[in-house]
């Protein structure tokens, strides 16, 4: 149950084509990292989770982003098109995933990175801020889990309570339990109802070996992270299922700003109309 329930941290709504804006780079093992980016403006890395879901749920943030500022996805290793030959240990893990970052960072020019990251994304974001904190100019997590595991304590319990015994009956695990993410089951429904679940998960095998890695590198990054000096946002649905997690960052970087967005889940920007204009609104001030 812990794996299922860990891989649907982050999960996706809305689906479209792949943009068309993208290119590869090298990363520091010479792995082809697949890019994409649009708008112009100040440059923001925008990252996905899951871990191993593809980046494609997250467009409608990439897109206003894109209003403003240069919105850049990095497509994480065996997600989106970043396909891997193969899948293991050696291939994958925070090391890698944080260095693909960093070989970003070196392509676009930049002295320091404003990373976004929606859950997962979120706890990918604090472990490069952990490592390579002098090259963080802002983090800004959008519903991450915490720099622990805690929140897994009660993750699952948050989602399981929300939902009605027919959502639990015939359906595939991920399915079946994706109205728990929602406050307004009407918005969980009716975004179930569009989803196409076949579509959602990268390369197979991904969560088991970055949720183990997270695990196993928790007390280093938390205290590393308690060194990190640069602007931080938490932006939350009151009712995300992640729960305590903004508070379990704030005790670790304690500049960080919480902000609560009224009336929603995991997904701010599926909910109904109040909570999206609010979530995008603490989004674009967390940007000035």
């Amino acid at each position: 149950m812990k794996k299922i329930v860990f891989g649907l941290l982050i999960l996706l709504a809305t689906f479209r084509s792949f943009g068309q804006q993208g290119y590869f780079i090298k990363s520091a093992d010479q792995t082809n990292i697949y890019i994409e980016e649009k708008g112009s403006g100040k440059p923001v890395i925008l990252m996905a989770g899951g871990p191993g879901l593809n980046p494609n749920y997250i467009y409608p943030i990439y897109d206003k982003l894109s209003l403003s500022n240069r919105s850049i996805i990095l497509h994480q290793r065996g997600t989106g098109k970043t396909v891997m030959p193969k899948i293991d240990s050696l291939s994958l893990s925070l090391d890698t995933y944080v260095e693909d970052l960093e070989a970003l960072r070196i392509h676009l020019k930049l002295n320091k990175l404003i990373l976004i990251g929606q859950s997962w994304g979120g706890m990918l974001s604090m472990e490069y801020c952990s490592r390579y904190p002098e090259k963080v100019e802002k983090l800004v997590l959008l519903g991450s889990g915490s720099p622990s595991m805690n929140f897994l304590n009660y993750f699952s319990d948050n989602i399981l309570s929300r939902l009605f015994p027919e959502d639990l009956s015939g359906e595939s695990d991920l399915k079946s339990i994706w109205p728990g993410y929602f406050f307004d089951r009407s918005s969980g429904m009716a975004s179930k109802a569009t989803t196409d679940f076949s579509k959602m998960e990268g390369q197979p095998g991904i969560n088991n070996i970055m949720v183990n890695d997270y695990a196993a590198k928790e007390e280093k990054r938390i205290s590393n992270l308690r060194n990190f000096k640069g602007q931080a946002f938490v932006i939350q649905g009151y009712q995300d299922p992640v729960g305590f997690a903004a508070y379990e960052i704030k005790s670790v970087i304690p500049q960080a700003q919480l902000f609560f967005v009224s009336q929603s889940g995991h997904f701010p920007w599926l909910e109904k109309e109040s909570a999206r204009k609010q979530f995008f609104e603490y989004l674009k001030n967390s940007l000035k």
